[in-house]
């Protein structure tokens, strides 16, 4: 039985944040679970839908974390992301005049909507799960019933769910269920013999990532699995054995980045 993910980014990051404690996600074994819980054998494809910013703004350094964020997740296998521009829009104050500028999503709903239907009617999947508790999707669910195909509701411990969504959907899957199945664990350090050239070239490395990045924010799973130079590990755990040897000496840290997710910096002398 084929099983179509469609994921709104906004209400997954949200639930998660609220409800699972920021906990770090393997999103290959999300989609394994989320498979299994609704008795499939095929993973048609996990879209992920979320905004993004354009202009100036592209450049910030939030948004930079999540270009990061999203560029991993679309190396994992049957994961498909939607990008979606934000718009501007602009709010003046009652009292003193000022005008406000600020960005909203206003694509994401339409398309995720959009693909539910169009896949549907094609005979893409035999089961579609929505992970979002927003009662936009309603309609989307209705719809794809109509059409013959079951569609679950997936939200954390049901955190921002609708009742007319839940009531639309054939049943509700909690996340939290599953966390202890797709939590990731952070990468063991593998045994590895010191080596004083990889550590500078991998120091070296960081120095460079940090000038590309705006903000200098480097992702400590970006880092490891996704940044590419000669001379450095390919293996993620034999990287991260060498940059464990640049933390015992002071030279690198890792901390919790106002997102919640892992960064990594160099420190300086």
């Amino acid at each position: 039985m084929r099983i179509a993910i469609f994921m709104d980014g906004k209400s997954f990051y949200t639930g998660w944040r609220e409800r699972a404690e920021e906990t770090r996600i393997d999103f290959k074994a999300l989609s394994r679970w989320l498979v299994a819980r609704v008795g499939g054998n095929f993973l048609f494809g996990a879209h992920y839908y979320t905004g993004i910013e354009v202009g100036e703004l592209a450049h910030s350094a939030a948004q930079q974390r999540l270009n990061g964020f999203l560029d991993m997740l679309e190396h994992q296998p049957g994961y498909f992301v939607q990008r979606l521009p934000r718009r501007v829009r602009y709010d003046t104050c009652a009292s003193c005049g000022d005008q406000h500028r600020y960005t909203e999503e206003k694509a994401v709903d339409t398309s995720m909507v959009a693909d539910m239907l169009r896949l549907a009617a094609v005979g893409a999947f035999d089961v579609a799960i929505l992970i979002s508790g927003d009662a936009d999707h309603t309609p989307a669910l209705n719809g794809v019933r109509d059409l013959g195909k079951q569609v679950y509701v997936a939200t954390w411990g049901g955190y921002g769910l609708s009742d007319d969504l839940r009531r639309a959907a054939f049943d509700h899957i909690d996340l939290l269920d599953g966390l202890a199945m797709f939590r990731e664990e952070p990468p063991a350090a593998a045994a590895v013999a010191p080596d004083a050239g990889i550590q500078d070239r991998l120091l070296e490395e960081l120095r460079r990532a940090e000038d590309h990045f705006s903000g200098g924010y480097v992702g400590l799973s970006y880092f490891l699995t996704r940044w590419k130079a000669a001379g450095l590990p390919s293996l993620p755990n034999e990287r991260y054995a060498h940059l464990e040897a640049l933390m015992d000496a002071g030279r690198v840290e890792v901390y919790e980045a106002g997102s919640g997710d892992r960064a990594i910096r160099t420190v300086s002398a």
